[in-house]
């Protein structure tokens, strides 16, 4: 079955269950007023049961299936974009874990997991499938819709989010990358995947689900498309440098850094601060302006030892890996 075929045979499932949803809705649904996201999904949750129940396990199962027994399909991307950065003390964010199936492979392998979702039928799948595999260690957050908080600054040594933000509008898309940068650790590691329209199986899909999507009276599963060098353009534009892109049909997936030297995750997110409505306030934008007026003395100090290494050493390409340091400590690229 080609990619493109597999992929018809999603939507039609998405729009049966949206009709399923539709006609068969709970006015007692838990939902986010305002949230379009949590809507749709709490409701593809409530439908869920009926068209997929008797087929598979857990939601999200149906995504990606391979029909292999062992899921190979989801085992090598799990290797390739989680299992590879995770270690035992480390603290990770999932966020849009859906039914959990990446969180019970990421959660024993790591001291503390947290999982957002502005969806609470998500939450709760994923607590019914982490608690009947005696997973103990994930907290559970119903996110705002806006942010990743109450999740602290520099807190998550590990972000991750799959088959998630190929739903989410530019509009939400950029600031949950600015959260992905605030909430990161410095040396800390990111994987987020997206959807792209920058080759052609891509227009294939625009194409077959255009007509669909027309109009704004159905959001359930649609896709927001971008191009690997705007996602990688995005990602800079926090502070944040890409390390890895894998294409795949029409989805891009970025592996990301926050890097432990450079200054750039800082200036990006003391400017977001400056032309946020706190910097009204004259002290908070004193603090601000302050913050930024210090950065020059802190750029100085994380480029003095390279540069003294710089100063007496005659190999070339030593010299190439710290004029590289140089770069990444300044420009975060």
């Amino acid at each position: 079955m080609s990619l493109f075929t597999k992929y018809a045979r999603k939507l039609r499932d998405i729009v049966k269950l949206e009709d399923a949803a539709q006609s068969g809705g709970d006015e007692n649904m838990p939902s986010m007023p305002g949230n379009r996201y949590a809507n749709d999904w709490n409701k593809y949750s409530k439908a869920w049961d009926r068209e997929y129940g008797a087929q598979y396990d857990h939601l999200g199962d149906e995504w990606n299936d391979d029909k292999t027994l062992e899921r190979k399909r989801d085992a090598f991307y799990f290797s390739a974009f989680a299992d590879r950065w995770l270690t035992p003390e480390m603290t990770a964010l999932e966020v849009g874990p859906g039914g959990g199936k990446w969180t019970v492979g990421i959660a024993p392998k790591v001291k503390r997991l947290i999982v957002l979702d502005v969806a609470e039928e998500m939450l709760r799948r994923t607590r019914a499938r982490c608690e009947s595999l005696g997973i103990t260690n994930v907290e559970y957050v119903l996110g705002n819709g806006k942010d990743f908080r109450p999740v602290p600054d520099a807190s998550v040594d590990f972000f991750f989010s799959y088959d998630v933000f190929v739903h989410i509008a530019l509009e939400d898309t950029w600031p949950y990358a600015q959260e992905m940068a605030r909430v990161l650790v410095p040396g800390g590691y990111g994987t987020c995947h997206y959807a792209i329209n920058s080759i052609p199986d891509a227009w294939d899909r625009i194409e077959q689900n255009n007509d669909w999507y027309r109009g704004n009276t159905r959001t359930l599963g649609q896709f927001y498309y971008h191009s690997p060098e705007a996602l990688r353009r995005m990602f800079e534009r926090c502070g944040l440098r890409v390390m890895e892109q894998h294409q795949e049909a029409w989805h891009c997936t970025c592996i990301f850094e926050k890097d432990a030297l450079a200054i750039a995750p800082k200036l990006e997110g003391l400017l977001r601060q400056l032309i946020s409505p706190e910097a009204n306030d004259d002290r908070q934008r004193a603090a601000i302006l302050a913050a930024l007026q210090a950065l020059p003395g802190e750029l100085q100090a994380s480029l003095q030892p390279v540069l003294a290494q710089a100063r007496t050493e005659k190999d070339f390409h030593k010299r190439l890996s710290l004029a590289a340091q140089i770069r990444r400590i300044w420009r975060g690229v």
